[in-house]
């Protein structure tokens, strides 16, 4: 993911770092940018961070970047602490596993960093590709995809390798190459480590051109953490950070969604539902009350209709009403419908009654004084199909009662979003004021300390 998406997702919740009590301003270690309870963040690796938030967005500040990685490792180091494993990053058989999670967003934010400066590096490497590092390179042979996967190429519930074919797989080397006067190789085991279960799948069907290609892209990335060693000058101690803080992020997003703060439409986490369960009736009316507009629905609709054998003519009506003609008129002489001498009058149609059907509710749908589309009816059992064409003449609004069973859902739903995010927000603040936080001088602007050990 992104880095500058990364900092979006911890920056959004963001306390100002006034709250925190033990910050001080006095780091003179040139090469840092703070620590964290003793653990260091580099100023070389703050820069890397800096480039790829602040590209396209001129609000973020370094500052900003500082804060967000340090609200990183408290929520990290909280979450380690308090939720199983499986609650943080997301490791299954289905998705990327952790590690590789964590070295593709380092590969991320190095490419974003240094796009310009690794594309020019790359063209003066022989051939201007990463084919020029290359020594050696093979698709694995039948006997050795045997020892592998197996001889079963078929669709698998579960893509995993024992630990025999697993030594198999180290012993495969797809491609050899000569990076920084060093030589190295791609097994078929480090691309097999490095798949989801789609490439995993292709794997298991011996597709030897998408094994040659995914060991091409571990060399890429290789190649581009050996760039920012030598180019750069990011030393072990800067990548040690550097995993650290992806790793971190990572763990602080999980635990988001754990807790539900994060949560999208495809999420159902646990600590939300126990929250909505706990909501009581005096809550929901409560919110009820103060955002009624939230639950405005239409009442009722007066409306007319007109209803046509095909589409052609349902399309010839449309373009006279375009050029306005009257509904009720072209309903007279063109409706198939019983009501045709009334003009396609429907009368008033009310939210919830009894014997509403498709036409009604299509009604609800429509904003007055406006035409519909033609829109085929979808007839039933020996019934001729037709098409409609309606026209809403009146709207009347109201709200969905207090004690229905929609408002107690909605209602509920967002207050316990809003209990989750709350209990986020006194976690965080509490893990601030807690913190033994320094700061480089230069970044005084971003904390002025209210009280405690740091004031």
């Amino acid at each position: 993911m992104p880095m500058r998406k990364l900092f979006a997702a911890g920056l959004c919740l963001c306390l100002p770092f006034g709250v925190m009590a033990d910050v001080r301003h006095d780091l003179d270690r040139p090469e840092l940018a703070a620590t964290v309870n003793g653990e260091p963040l580099g100023n070389a690796f703050i820069d890397v961070m800096f480039r790829v938030a602040s590209k396209g967005d001129s609000s973020i500040t370094r500052a900003g970047v500082v804060q967000a990685l340090i609200d990183d490792r408290l929520i990290a180091a909280h979450a380690r602490a308090t939720d199983p494993d499986e609650h943080l990053i997301e490791d299954n058989k289905v998705g990327f596993s952790p590690a590789m999670q964590i070295e593709q967003a380092m590969i991320s934010n190095l490419q974003a960093a240094f796009r310009t400066q690794l594309e020019a590096r790359l063209k003066r490497e022989k051939g201007g590709t990463l084919n020029g590092l290359i020594v050696a390179e093979r698709a694995p042979t039948d006997a050795e995809w045997t020892n592998v996967v197996g001889g079963n190429t078929g669709l698998q519930l579960e893509y995993a390798l024992n630990e025999q074919q697993r030594a198999a797989a180290a012993k495969v080397a797809l491609l050899k190459y000569r990076l920084a006067g060093a030589p190295g190789q791609v097994t078929l085991l480090e691309v097999y480590d490095a798949q989801n279960v789609q490439g995993r799948n292709q794997l298991h069907g011996r597709n030897g051109a998408f094994a040659a290609e995914q060991a091409r892209q571990l060399l890429k990335h290789r190649y581009i953490l050996a760039w920012a060693r030598s180019a750069e000058g990011l030393g072990e101690a800067d990548f040690a950070v550097f995993r650290r803080a992806m790793e971190d992020r990572l763990i602080h997003t999980g635990w988001m969604a754990h807790l539900g703060v994060a949560a999208d439409i495809h999420d159902d986490p646990q600590h939300l539902k126990d929250l909505q369960a706990a909501v009581t009736r005096e809550e929901i009316s409560a919110f009820y009350q103060a955002h009624r507009d939230e639950f405005r629905r239409i009442e009722k609709v007066k409306a007319r209709h007109i209803r046509v054998a095909d589409e052609k003519r349902a399309g010839e009506i449309a373009e006279r009403l375009k050029k306005g003609e009257g509904f009720a008129d072209l309903a007279r002489r063109f409706s198939i419908a019983a009501d045709a001498a009334t003009g396609g009058d429907l009368g008033w149609i009310v939210h919830g009654e009894k014997g509403n059907d498709w036409l009604d509710s299509f009604a609800f749908l429509q904003k007055p004084g406006v035409a519909s589309r033609p829109v085929r009816m979808p007839g039933g059992e020996g019934e001729v199909p037709a098409w409609e064409i309606l026209l809403v003449e009146e709207r009347v609004m109201g709200w969905q009662p207090e004690d229905s069973e929609s408002v107690r859902y909605l209602a509920s739903q967002a207050i316990a979003k809003q209990k989750a995010v709350q209990g986020y927000r006194s976690t965080l603040e509490k893990l601030r004021r807690d913190a033994d936080i320094r700061l480089s001088p230069a970044l005084l602007p971003l904390a002025r300390p209210q009280g405690g050990k740091g004031a």
